[in-house]
């Protein structure tokens, strides 16, 4: 996770921005089915774990395509604060009393 510490460090360059943009999007694409996979429901958490990927999804779906540099930059940041939320999720097991650590935000 390399690129999330990276991206978070420092405002990234433009001319490094759609490549930090692609591997952010890998992670979170992956790191999703394996949150989703887990045993939420057992604790009454499937509904906040489905409405928390549906809405790192949207955000992956409403990517700022035109406009300065700068806003695909902090675009960037934003995934790579979402991406370290996922992981954590990812690394928590179902029932924990506080599974969502700002991974939509």
């Amino acid at each position: 996770m390399s690129t999330v510490r990276v991206t978070l460090g420092r405002l990234p360059l433009a001319a490094t921005v759609e490549h930090l943009l692609l591997r952010l999007r890998g992670h979170i694409q992956l790191l999703l089915p394996e949150i989703e996979a887990k045993g939420w429901a057992r604790y009454g958490q499937d509904d906040q774990i489905r409405l928390m990927t549906a809405s790192v999804r949207d955000r992956l779906n409403n990517e700022p395509k035109t406009g300065p540099a700068v806003v695909r930059c902090v675009y960037a940041q934003e995934l790579a604060h979402i991406c370290r939320g996922l992981l954590a999720l990812a690394l928590a097991e179902p029932g924990f009393e506080q599974p969502f650590p700002a991974a939509a935000s």
